[in-house]
């Protein structure tokens, strides 16, 4: 009789407690939602649970689309011939679509696709990004995950 009295106290605690967490969104402006949305996602990138994360095609800033910090940067395509094109830079065109000739920064290197023979190509690049640059990603999309660090080469 004690264990559900206890059950019948757990039963009836439980929706209290998991409608106490949830915000009310309802008052939020549109550009306040978006706001909090951009938030919520740097937090769970900056979170340790997440291993990885697929970044699609497109202009995106540091520190506002991708968290500043050391990243890898991989395809993400199971398709061995998508080759992204992934450039890092400081100035965009008039449009705000592509890299700037005029970037005084910039890195640009295509990756080869998963399982790709393709040995000319890296399979993944290490780019510390930092704040207000801008990362351009073409032709296919991209995994981030948190750099690693370099392999031990054994030295001493």
């Amino acid at each position: 009789m004690k264990r559900f009295f206890c059950f019948l106290f757990v039963l009836v605690l439980l929706p209290v407690v998991s409608l106490a967490d949830l915000p009310d969104l309802s008052g939020l402006s549109y550009d306040e939602l978006v706001q909090l949305r951009d938030q919520i996602n740097l937090a769970i990138w900056n979170s340790r649970e997440w291993q990885e994360v697929k970044v699609p095609i497109g202009v995106w800033r540091i520190g506002e689309d991708i968290p500043v910090g050391k990243w890898t940067i991989s395809s993400a395509s199971d398709d061995p011939d998508d080759e992204p094109y992934v450039i890092y830079c400081n100035l965009l065109t008039a449009g705000g679509t592509k890299a700037s000739s005029d970037s005084t920064v910039f890195f640009g290197v295509v990756l080869a696709g998963k399982d790709s023979d393709d040995e000319s190509r890296p399979a993944s690049v290490d780019i510390e990004c930092k704040e207000g640059m801008f990362i351009v990603i073409q032709y296919s999309s991209v995994l981030f995950t948190p750099y690693a660090g370099k392999p031990d080469l054994g030295f001493n």
